[in-house]
């Protein structure tokens, strides 16, 4: 029984010392290096090289080439037995477009991390820095148990320009960006973390963007922001102000579900000076505007909101996958066509129901202005200089127009009446894009019918009186006053109207 007993001991030794060699000792490592490079090989769909491989029982040496612009190194001592490691790692990217068919997706400009790993199997951690998109970057991760328990970064000054270039996007813009990010819990159903970023001198590069987005954004556009972030469960709830020099967004809470993809958030935006959203309306205005809302998307869709007191009254709109509802309540129109750069011409309270899809870029327009006056302008003195009528007198109570919106044009009918008169439209044309008009409005003053045509420029279109309505309601007029009261309304006073 001994003698079996020894033999295996025997044995065991020898296998021992035969794996010892295998793995520890130089020749052992010559043989090694050439298998494990073609195990890599069969992973890795670029040429692989291992050109250091050195292991010892309390050390090793690793330098692995992929391509011919990766290089990875490693190397360090370990305690096999005690499953414990200190070493340091340095990987080199010259250039990351050469690695989208291992990645899986193209990146471009170089790449540099350097670090220590040191620990056992119940706690290791790792501590390292970057220049990833030219900055000074630091990180540390704690792993208990092989599993990300802890991370700490700090990211100084990347360029927004360099990051836009590796992750291979055209180059909107530049700028700095700085993150300081801490997470005590990295369980992604109970994180507890916060992160910090701002985002300093940003502007924005006009030619691509207007290439991308057809937007000719100004060229002097800059926006600078702060996110402060906490993480909490499975939810990332951010406050964030981001200030252009055309408008300020803020939000006191930006909530992301992790788990459940969502967010939601209310906003607050300020616009100091109408005019500079140009570039986005294709509407040259004046004053400001300050509009609050919430926002909310998942899976269901896209949900906004948007309130607004201005004008002098109140403007609230629900946008919902792609459909706008807007509702106008008690504006003055005085100051919405002052907002809007045109003359004065009617002055009311209106109260407006707009609904309108933005993918098909159709809609309709109701509205309803509310004991209105016409101002004194070019069309009113016309008349009463032809009709010797005063139509900036009368009163309207109650005006309606109905529009339809087929993408920047206005298809619209117009009535209104007053004491004295009455006027009308129908399909009255207004083009936002030529900024022109094209309408006939039929003006009845008393008994006269006056046809008056708007046509041309929008801020100041052509006003033609069709005089030959004029004179024949005058005629008229004339004729009934020389027609006996006992004929006027007998056939033989319609005989004689007809002859005249």
């Amino acid at each position: 029984m001994m003698k079996y007993l020894l033999s295996a001991v025997g044995v065991l030794v020898l296998l021992l010392g035969l794996l010892y060699a295998l793995l520890f000792t130089t020749p052992g490592n010559g043989y090694l290096q050439p298998v494990i490079e073609s195990k890599i090989a069969e992973k890795v769909p670029l040429p692989v090289k291992l050109q250091t491989f050195l292991l010892r029982p309390d050390r090793f040496d690793i330098v692995l080439k992929i391509g011919d612009d990766t290089t990875i190194e490693a190397k360090g001592s370990m305690n096999l037995f005690a499953q414990s490691l200190d070493a340091s790692y340095n990987l080199d990217i010259k250039e990351l477009s050469t690695l989208q068919k291992l990645i899986g997706t193209r990146l471009n400009g170089p790449f540099k991390t350097e670090g220590t790993v040191k620990g056992d199997s119940t706690f290791m951690k790792i501590e390292g820095k970057s220049d990833v998109a030219k900055s000074a970057t630091t990180y540390s991760l704690d792993l208990v148990e092989f599993e990300p328990q802890k991370a700490l970064a700090k990211v100084s000054h990347m360029q927004i320009d360099a990051l836009l270039y590796m992750l291979n996007q055209p180059n909107y813009a530049r700028g700095s960006i700085d993150i300081e990010a801490r997470a005590a819990n990295l369980d992604p159903d109970d994180l507890d973390g916060r992160v910090v970023t701002a985002v300093r001198d940003g502007v924005l590069h006009p030619d691509p963007v207007k290439k991308d987005f057809n937007l000719s954004i100004p060229s002097d556009l800059t926006f600078k922001g702060d996110i402060e972030t906490l993480l909490k469960g499975s939810e990332a709830i951010s406050k964030a102000e981001f200030v252009t020099s055309v408008a300020t967004l803020a939000s006191k809470a930006v909530t992301y579900n992790i788990e459940k993809g969502s967010l939601a958030t209310d906003y607050t935006l300020k616009v100091p000076d109408l005019d500079k959203l140009f570039f986005l309306t294709n509407q040259h205005m004046k004053g400001d505007i300050t509009v609050t809302g919430n926002v909310e998307s998942s899976q269901k869709g896209l949900r906004a909101t948007a309130h607004s007191n201005t004008l002098g009254g109140v403007v609230e709109a629900l946008f919902e996958n792609g459909i706008a509802d807007v509702k106008v309540r008690n504006i003055q129109t005085v100051a919405l066509t002052d907002m809007l750069l045109y003359p004065h011409i009617f002055d009311s309270r209106a109260n407006i129901k707009l609904n309108y899809d933005t993918l098909k870029e159709l809609g309709t327009l109701h509205a309803e202005l509310l004991n209105g006056q016409i101002l004194p302008n070019k069309m009113s003195f016309m008349l009463q200089q032809m009709a010797n009528f005063d139509i900036t007198k009368e009163v309207y109570e109650r005006t309606v127009i109905d529009t339809k919106i087929v993408k920047k044009r206005l298809i619209s009918d117009l009535y209104m009446k007053s004491r004295l008169t009455e006027i009308k439209s129908k399909k009255a044309l207004v083009d936002f894009e030529k900024q022109s008009i094209d309408a006939t409005l039929e003006i009845k003053l008393r008994k006269m019918m006056l046809p008056v045509i708007l046509k041309g420029d929008l801020t100041s279109p052509k006003i033609k009186i069709e005089t030959k309505a004029l004179l024949k309601s005058k005629a008229k007029e004339e004729i009934e006053k020389h027609i006996p009261e006992n004929l006027k309304d007998s056939p033989a006073g319609e005989l004689l109207k007809g002859l005249f």
